[in-house]
């Protein structure tokens, strides 16, 4: 067997195979015997009949074509080790020639990741700080929340709850609303998306119906409506005044009864909205961190990696079942668009998001981070113990296989991350000094560990 070998851009190898004239003869031999007994010849039993009789009833490229499917297979692998390849996914074939047998691989190979001096990235980090008007909001909405609502016998304002129907056409009878007997409150944010409507119900009175003509103006967002006129039938059945829970002591036991005054409820709710922006913060730290390294990283992969990612977020954007074969062509189908069209407009996002991943998993490699059972135990022990009387429920799910594999997942990615960022903010929290000592890591290459399809 004969093979050379042609390096093309994109982790890809081109192989031409040529089959030997031994191995193309055992290969006719053996296609020969899988086709004869399926060719019916007068005078012979099936399987029986010569071999240039059945070649002469099915045509000789049939069985040339046969005996290629047969060697095609040991020959491709043969080539491999031959060539010392480890591809990440079936290759392309194409037949050269029948007689030599000479067929071309385009065989994809594990993406080359090269991290650079990742030890080098520095990201500036903002600190957050929650404002006296945040935790006056967040306050507002508690007593909102404990509030209660009471009706009233006057006209609607702003801030109050009122019951009735809204209809409201556009021209040729566009219908944009039409609500019997619908709850809201009577805030701009509620009826932002129809121009002039929260001034038409500030002032009606329970029992009023009103039908006004308001012109959109010509700067309004939705293009049906710029500067046409909207119909609006508006009646209300029951107003409602929001009272807010009054801001006192009582109020704070009510929330919680560990709250011993309303000032330790506004430190609560300082507390948590700090919590929450840090959280939101270190989020967002965290991805522009590994921006940073993957811009710095030297990333090379084949198109078939991207094909698959690219499927991927097809099948989240349409909550599909990636078990289902059909799926993603059937998502294709409802889009109205060409195969080509829908995978291209995933297709830059399908590039990033597989860098990034590479990128991620070789530098976890690269700082040699892991999770040993112990770090899933103790997971899966944290998690029962805010679990109150599901705890041994929580321990029965995640104790299975897929459950401690999700576990050890999300504990990687943490662990992954805090280095991450421990590299990244170093200048700032000091973290580099008191970091292990790592060894040089420029110019860190690796081989991403997949296995070929």
């Amino acid at each position: 067997m004969k093979v050379t070998s042609e390096t093309l851009p994109e982790r890809q190898v081109k192989l031409q195979i040529e089959i030997d004239e031994e191995q193309q003869s055992e290969a006719m031999e053996k296609a020969y015997k899988k086709l004869a007994p399926r060719v019916r010849i007068r005078g012979f039993r099936p399987g029986k009949a010569p071999r240039a009789l059945i070649e002469k009833e099915i045509g000789h490229h049939r069985l040339l074509d046969e005996a290629m499917d047969i060697v095609l297979p040991d020959a491709y692998k043969a080539a491999l080790e031959q060539e010392d390849l480890t591809p990440v996914a079936q290759p392309t074939v194409e037949l050269v020639s029948h007689e030599p047998m000479v067929f071309s691989a385009t065989v994809p190979l594990q993406p080359s990741i090269e991290l650079n001096d990742y030890q080098s990235i520095r990201v500036p980090r903002e600190k957050t700080t929650v404002s006296d008007e945040e935790v006056e909001k967040s306050m507002t909405d508690l007593r909102r929340r404990y509030g209660t609502l009471e009706p009233v016998d006057r006209p609607a304002q702003k801030g109050d709850i009122v019951t009735g129907s809204i209809r409201a056409t556009a021209e040729e009878n566009v219908n944009l609303v039409n609500q019997e007997e619908i709850e809201y409150r009577l805030v701009d944010e509620t009826l932002a998306s129809l121009p002039g409507l929260i001034d038409i119900i500030v002032g009606m009175s329970k029992g009023d119906e009103i039908e006004q003509t308001v012109t959109a103006p010509e700067d309004w967002e939705d293009e049906r409506l710029k500067g046409k006129p909207i119909v609006y039938k508006v009646s209300v059945t029951e107003i409602k005044e929001e009272k807010l829970a009054e801001e006192d002591d009582a109020f704070a036991k009510e929330v919680s009864e560990d709250l011993e005054n309303v000032q330790a409820l506004r430190d609560r709710v300082r507390e948590d909205l700090q919590k929450a922006q840090d959280d939101a913060n270190l989020r967002e730290y965290e991805s522009k961190v590994l921006d940073a390294l993957t811009d710095l990283a030297t990333v090379e992969f084949a198109p078939v990696m991207v094909d698959h990612e690219s499927e991927h977020i097809l099948e989240e954007q349409a909550n599909l079942d990636p078990r289902d074969p059909r799926a993603v062509d059937l998502y294709i189908q409802r889009m109205g668009k060409s195969e080509e069209e829908v995978k291209e407009s995933v297709r830059a996002d399908a590039q990033l998001r597989l860098k990034r991943s590479l990128v991620l998993s070789t530098f976890a490699e690269k700082e040699g981070i892991k999770v040993e059972d112990a770090d899933v135990e103790a997971e899966i022990e944290t998690m029962a113990a805010s679990a109150g009387e599901q705890a041994d429920l929580i321990r029965t799910i995640f104790n299975g296989e897929q459950g401690r594999q999700n576990i050890e997942r999300q504990l990687l990615t943490r662990k992954t991350f805090g280095r991450l960022v421990e590299i990244a903010d170093a200048d700032n929290s000091g973290a580099e000094a008191e970091a292990p000592a790592k060894k040089p890591a420029a110019k860190s290459r690796r081989t991403a560990p997949r296995k070929a399809e």
